[in-house]
């Protein structure tokens, strides 16, 4: 009975070892959790987050938009959790809220993590207050400095391109240049941006932004063959962009469907240029100039139009960029076909008809007046002739009769 009843005992005994190995200690794991909180606190880093619905990223602009604006308290906001059981499972993320102009709120909220997330709605509502921080979320409160400089830069070379694009080679391609390393080294920056941003954030974008667009620009004036291809990719690079524009997601959801897609007509465009290359070069100048004008007006406009671009190319998991469609958004991105059918139409008839271009860099032929015959030297005046002489006998005088000779002669008539 002894060896049963010890044998039972140790049965029971690692029956209960072997249940408390599989039971889960919140306690030690929220333990676990409040020391990483602690140490962020220290050093600040940037916890991932869980993938957000565009619904969930606008709540969040509005949470960011509060903290920033200190429109409401920070505790209320921050410290939110739902009421669970002793079995639900929490976790504490700390955030580095990028409020603009160097200034920066590191946030820590307790959420609950969840099994499944609620499915995405397919029309989300997004007006007063909501559209409001939407959009301070792209531009802020107010126009900056830094936005107001790149708005007026893009305008200018909007322009540009949409009237000169065609008539001047080594300018056209210098700008090209600059707009390729500049588009180029912005993406860099903001996809390897940390939480808080940079310090000096707008003096980093714009000047080294600027910096490595003036190499490039420098590269494309005299490796011209070069330029004229990057001329053209730099067009089809544009059309991708502005087709994607058209709808809230994008009108190719995926990402790598979406990259290939924009490489894919950034690479027809040299193809083209090859076979068709003074219609190529007008349409590349035209789509350029129309796109980059209204980029620049949005930074004044603050419509929203920018927004395509943050969510295609800033893949930083730290800004969560959102894209909703709006009737300002859809007149601007109408209006960049208008005008760069009027720059087509211009430079085709300015450059083709009237100066009669050969071609893209090649200097318009000079009309040179026919050469004349030269004039017929004067006639000389012919030499008068030389005098005649003729011969004239001398006069006749008859003869008088001797009567009146006696007459007359003085000698007859003394006393007179």
């Amino acid at each position: 009975m002894k060896k049963v009843t010890l044998s039972l005992a140790f049965i029971l005994l690692l029956s209960l070892i072997e249940s408390s190995l599989c039971i889960t200690l919140p306690t030690k794991t929220a333990y676990a959790l409040q020391t990483k909180t602690i140490v962020s606190v220290k050093t600040p880093t940037n916890a991932p987050l869980r993938k957000r619905d565009v619904e969930d990223d606008l709540e969040l602009y509005q949470n960011w938009a509060s903290m920033c604006r200190n429109r409401d308290n920070h505790k209320e906001l921050v410290a939110s959790a739902a009421v669970s059981g002793l079995n639900d499972l929490w976790k504490t993320v700390t955030q580095t809220v990028n409020c603009g102009g160097g200034t920066a709120v590191t946030v820590t909220t307790t959420v609950q993590a969840t099994p499944t997330s609620k499915p995405p709605s397919k029309s989300p509502s997004c007006e007063g207050q909501c559209w409001s921080d939407y959009l301070w979320h792209t531009y802020g409160d107010s126009i900056s400095p830094a936005q107001g400089f790149i708005g007026t830069l893009c305008i200018i070379v909007g322009l540009y391109f949409a009237i000169f694009g065609y008539r001047f080679f080594r300018p056209t391609l210098g700008l090209v240049g600059f707009v390729f390393f500049a588009t180029m080294t912005w993406i860099g920056l903001v996809n390897n941006e940390p939480a808080g941003g940079y310090p000096l954030g707008d003096v980093i974008y714009i000047c080294v932004s600027a910096g490595l667009g003036i190499l490039g620009a420098l590269i494309l004036i005299f490796l011209y063959p070069l330029g004229v291809y990057c001329l053209a990719c730099l067009g089809g690079f544009y059309l991708a962009v502005y087709i994607l524009s058209w709808k809230e997601d994008l009108v190719i959801t995926i990402k790598v469907a979406r990259v290939c897609f924009i490489i894919g007509l950034s690479l027809l465009g040299p193809v083209l240029l090859f076979f068709i290359e003074t219609y190529m070069v007008i349409f590349s100048t035209a789509l350029i100039g129309a796109y980059l004008f209204y980029f620049g007006l949005d930074f004044f406009a603050h419509t929203g139009f920018i927004n395509p671009w943050l969510l295609i190319f800033d893949g930083n998991p730290i800004h969560h960029n959102v894209y909703l469609m709006s009737k300002p958004v859809y007149i601007m991105l109408a209006f960049v076909i208008v005008n760069t059918l009027i720059s087509v139409g211009w430079q085709y008839y300015w450059n083709i008809i009237c100066l009669k271009s050969p071609g893209f860099g090649l200097n318009p032929p000079v009309e040179t007046e026919k050469e004349k015959p030269p004039p017929p030297p004067p006639e000389k005046e012919p030499c008068p002739p030389p005098p005649t002489y003729v011969c004239m006998p001398p006069p006749y005088y008859s003869q008088q009769p001797m009567i009146m000779q006696q007459v007359c002669a003085p000698q007859y008539h003394p006393h007179q």
